[in-house]
């Protein structure tokens, strides 16, 4: 370390040899500091951070408030990140902030991700109470990501999809569509069963989001009247079983009644 020191009216340099200890985070913070906050890799960070205590308060949010302030949430769990800043006490908040605090929070509660052009959105990662989130979706954006989409209606709900299109239960947010038809499927129906294929590509150029699982299992909300409209459907079949006695034993048995 170079200092300077005044002799004879003239400055001259002297070099002094310092030895510095050098100490790590963890020394520099008692026991009872950090107690409770282990899971912190720098907790000289966190206390800087003006939004170190909003982390909780955005999962609360994200997982169980958003029916309480008419905030949108997704199937997977994303909500706009501008309508969550228009929410106290978020107000003071920006896109910065919520980036910095999904980045510290030692649980990783909280994702925030650009999921269109220049739009934001941020989720928990879990423990969500709400009924139609999962974070286990995953946004289809391209057509060829699936097999097929198939939902499975009767011949009189047929009727009515033809006209109006298809359209979730009354207590249901989501419309759950299949990527293939299960083995022996209807076999034990008394009637037949239609096969409606959607056209994924059509619906996705117009503007509907799907999502799908692990277990292939494909949803989508529709469009703003929670329906697919007849203009997407792809293809209609009719499945139905049928059966032929081949042997007819005494007593009028029949053997051979199985669906296979």
């Amino acid at each position: 370390m170079l200092f300077a020191s005044s002799l004879n009216g003239r400055l001259r340099p002297s070099l002094f040899s310092v030895q510095i200890q050098r100490y790590s985070t963890s020394s520099l913070i008692s026991k009872s500091q950090r107690l409770g906050h282990k899971r912190f890799k720098n907790w000289f960070e966190i206390i800087n951070i003006k939004t170190a205590k909003v982390g909780p308060r955005l999962a609360w949010l994200l997982r169980h408030g958003a029916r309480y302030h008419d905030l949108y949430v997704r199937p997977d769990g994303y909500a706009l990140v501008e309508e969550v800043l228009n929410i106290s006490p978020f107000r003071a908040l920006n896109l910065s902030d919520l980036k910095e605090i999904a980045r510290i929070d030692p649980l990783k509660r909280l994702q925030v991700k650009q999921l269109r052009p220049h739009q934001w959105w941020i989720r928990a990662t879990a423990k969500h109470s709400l009924k139609f989130v999962n974070s286990g979706w995953r946004e289809i954006t391209d057509a060829r990501e699936i097999k097929d989409a198939i939902y499975f209606a009767s011949v009189d709900e047929w009727q009515r999809i033809r006209l109006a299109g298809i359209r979730a239960g009354s207590d249901e947010r989501l419309l759950q569509l299949s990527q293939t038809i299960p083995e022996y499927f209807g076999c034990s129906q008394p009637s037949a069963i239609i096969i409606i294929r959607i056209d994924v590509k059509q619906a996705l150029d117009y503007g509907l989001t799907f999502f799908v699982k692990h277990d292939k299992t494909i949803a989508t909300e529709g469009d703003s009247d929670g329906r697919i409209l007849p203009r997407f459907i792809g293809k209609v079949e009719r499945l139905e079983w049928s059966k032929d006695v081949i042997l007819e034993t005494g007593g009028g048995s029949e053997p051979g009644q199985a669906c296979a």
